[in-house]
């Protein structure tokens, strides 16, 4: 499918610009946890706390909204039908009435300076988008640098994990929910073709990724399995090329080899959907991990 464009010509619309963020953030949810009860509380200790916290409740259950609501939240129910990420976070989004949208995963807990840091450190550089993941093995400190179109890989673009966006952009242009997975990959590949300009990308320690199910510790291989799929039919078609399947292939040759039968089970799914993915759209459910 055609990206689709906003109404008025995107090189015309000059980066949103502001001294302090004003923004609302929104809060994919299924279940209220504790770890939930300290991203909100985080939120609130902000530098520069959130005019709105929202939180997306696709639980489909009146107890749950009303442990979500207890939060202090604004509850935004999710519609009738299939869960999908897309949809729940364009929902959020239209909830928002702050010109900025925090996006930020019920999993992560940001230092108390990042957002107004990270919205400063952009706007010094003529950008309009900022976001946070965690650092690499090794890494101390933080390092930010400008992500565009040119280091772009189809894997380190804009994260919903934790990222602040002005709200209009996605407004004008929603993410797609035929994305079942890696939907901010694909509306970052968007943003950076249509735009000509890019994003700030923040690794640090004070981004703290917390996933029960899925981490350094941890993984899920049906979560990658979604991921790499998505990523390589909707957003870098590079991935699902012929030499990139042998390679697929070969790391799972080389598990098996190593006894080690998830990695393995992972690389052959990944390998297969590759392949099928050539010749048709590959669909798959949104879900949690």
């Amino acid at each position: 499918m055609a990206d689709q464009l906003t109404a008025q010509p995107p090189l015309m619309a000059a980066p949103l610009t502001m001294d302090r963020p004003r923004y609302g953030a929104v809060i994919r949810a299924y279940q209220c946890t504790p770890l939930l009860e300290q991203v909100v509380a985080g939120l609130r200790a902000q530098t520069v706390p959130p005019a709105a916290i929202l939180v997306v409740d696709s639980s489909r259950s009146v107890e749950t909204a009303a442990e979500f609501a207890a939060l202090g939240v604004t509850v935004v129910p999710y519609p009738e039908g299939e869960f999908n990420y897309s949809r729940a976070i364009n929902v959020g989004v239209a909830a928002n009435p702050a010109p900025l949208t925090l996006i930020i995963s019920s999993h992560v807990l940001l230092g108390a300076e990042m957002v107004e840091r990270g919205w400063r450190d952009a706007q010094a550089l003529g950008l309009e988008i900022a976001f946070w993941v965690p650092p690499k093995p090794g890494q101390v400190g933080d390092l930010g640098y400008v992500l565009d179109r040119r280091n772009f890989n189809g894997r380190n673009g804009v994260s919903n994990s934790a990222a602040l966006i002005p709200t209009q952009r996605i407004l004008d242009r929603p993410y797609r929910e035929e994305v079942f997975s890696a939907e901010d990959q694909e509306w970052s590949r968007y943003y950076y073709r249509t735009f000509r300009r890019g994003s700030w990308r923040v690794e640090t320690p004070q981004m703290q990724y917390l996933n029960p199910n899925h981490g350094n510790a941890v993984w899920s291989w049906e979560k990658l399995l979604n991921e790499e799929l998505a990523i390589g039919h909707f957003v870098n078609r590079r991935l699902i090329m012929p030499d990139r399947i042998v390679a697929r292939l070969l790391r799972g040759i080389l598990a098996i080899v190593r006894r080690r039968p998830d990695r393995a089970r992972m690389h052959l799914s990944i390998a297969k959907a590759y392949l099928m993915a050539n010749f048709r759209q590959p669909k798959a459910k949104s879900r949690y991990f």
